[in-house]
């Protein structure tokens, strides 16, 4: 089960239907990412990188993105290129298992966005933060992007 976040600022901005991590379907999902990969829709580089290595995985969690220069924010695919350190079942991956992180680009300005970090705190205790500053894609202030719900 994924969860939902909300972001909120002072101005009146309230955006509360981005996605965070994955949800029951993830199987399915990440075999489809997996072959749209292979099929090129990511790019030659991401096509070559995943056939040329038959342990790295299609990170398919969903994360927050923020474009630098118009500040919208996106929730998207991960699609980082993971080798999974242990075989088991799980949702996330520690940072440590990325071996070719994705470059989200802003879809309106083309320039590569920052991942906005809200952590659960599995894979480090110190970061445990369930609220983040983000820029606000309205006014351009400090908002607060939070855990709001869930989806499936």
């Amino acid at each position: 089960m994924g969860r939902t976040v909300m972001v909120k600022c002072d101005c009146g901005f309230m955006y509360d239907h981005y996605h965070w991590g994955m949800g029951w379907a993830s199987d399915d999902i990440r075999e489809h990412q997996t072959i749209l990969v292979k099929n090129g829709k990511y790019g030659a580089e991401w096509k070559r990188l995943l056939l040329s290595d038959n342990e790295l995985q299609v990170d398919i969690n969903y994360h927050l993105y923020q474009c630098p220069c118009c500040h919208q924010i996106y929730d998207e695919y991960s699609l980082d290129l993971i080798k999974p350190v242990n075989k088991d079942f799980h949702y996330f991956y520690s940072p440590e298992e990325v071996v070719y992180p994705f470059k989200h680009l802003c879809p309106k300005c083309k320039k590569k966005m920052k991942q906005i970090n809200l952590y659960i705190g599995r894979f480090d205790s110190s970061k445990d933060n369930f609220e983040e500053p983000v820029i606000c894609p309205k006014c351009g202030n400090t908002a607060i992007a939070s855990f709001c719900g869930f989806f499936d």
